[in-house]
Order: C-alpha cells, then sequence, then structure tokens
C-alpha cells in the first residue's frame, strides 16, 4: 500500500528551538508506516479493504495555546494535550475512497507538551510515539476501555521497538 502525508505548522510554534527539522522526520514516519502496515495485529482496520491502495494524513505541529483551544472547541476540555486527531475515514459515515486513495485526516501535535512530557531527555522518540499513537487512531484503533488501551499501546510500543 502507498503512503503520503504532509508535515507542517499550524502556528507560530519555534520549531527550530526545540531543534525540530520537519524533513528529518520524514524517513521515521515512512518506516513506522511500514511497520503499521504489516502489523498482523491492525488488519482488521478498514484501510485494508481491497478498494484502497493509498492512504493520506497530515501533521501538524503547534503549542500549547493552539491545542488547548483545539481541545476546548472540539473536545470540551480546556487544557492542553499531548496529541489530537481528527479522523476523517473512520469518524465520518460519509467516508469516500477517491481513485483508491482513503484520506485518513489529521494528527494535531504539541511540541511543547511533547517537550515536557519526553522521557530521557528525548524529544524526538516522544513525537514520534504522538504520531504513532495518532496514526493508529486514524487508522480505527480507539482505547475507550482499558481493554482497547492496552491494546493500542501494546502495538505502539512494538511499533516504536521495531523502529
Amino acid at each position: 500500500m502507498k503512503t503520503s502525508f504532509t508535515l507542517s505548522k499550524i502556528d507560530e510554534i519555534n520549531l527550530k528551538k526545540h531543534n525540530i527539522i520537519l524533513k528529518n522526520y520524514k524517513k521515521d514516519i515512512k518506516k513506522m508506516l511500514e511497520l503499521i502496515l504489516n502489523c498482523q495485529e491492525l488488519k482488521t482496520s478498514r484501510v485494508f479493504l481491497p478498494e484502497i491502495s493509498k492512504i493520506r494524513f497530515d501533521i501538524s505541529f503547534c503549542s500549547d495555546e493552539t491545542i488547548k483551544e483545539i481541545n476546548r472547541d472540539y473536545r470540551k476540555k480546556d487544557s492542553a494535550t499531548d496529541v489530537i486527531t481528527f479522523s476523517l475515514f473512520y469518524d465520518d459515515i460519509n467516508s469516500t475512497i477517491y481513485r483508491k486513495t482513503a484520506d485518513l485526516g489529521q494528527i494535531i501535535v504539541s511540541v511543547e507538551t511533547a517537550e515536557k512530557q519526553k522521557q530521557n531527555n528525548d524529544l524526538r522518540k516522544e513525537i514520534l510515539t504522538l504520531i504513532c499513537h495518532g496514526i493508529l487512531h486514524l487508522i480505527g484503533f480507539d482505547h475507550l476501555t482499558k481493554k482497547d488501551y492496552d491494546f493500542v499501546v501494546g502495538v505502539q510500543n512494538k511499533i516504536l521497538g521495531d523502529l
């Protein structure tokens, strides 16, 4: 399956201040997608329908202030968070497949929250973890129950371990 994604920022967050160069993430995200699409535990996802040969999505980076606004406006939670996904393919009953392409939606990552959450001073790993988590949401896996949470985090950790 072919994949395409865009990397961008949606506010004035200074990515260089955090040593983030978007083009340097592309190789890791491509490898992550390859691992996700080859993961047997995920084969129940609708992205594996025979009529889909390409998936597309966006990844955006922002500040805590921006993600707090998004979280408040769309999730009714007045606080910053690490990652928010807007799933077009799974959350919209009118989702379409155009020219064998499924437009999955958008992942929004707060660089400032990622900076606060990073372990072992590794912001890159934290951001890749959030992106992996977001991709799993976009392909239809959620964690409304403890069992689902354990599944998503287990697959996420497996993918990141193989990265």
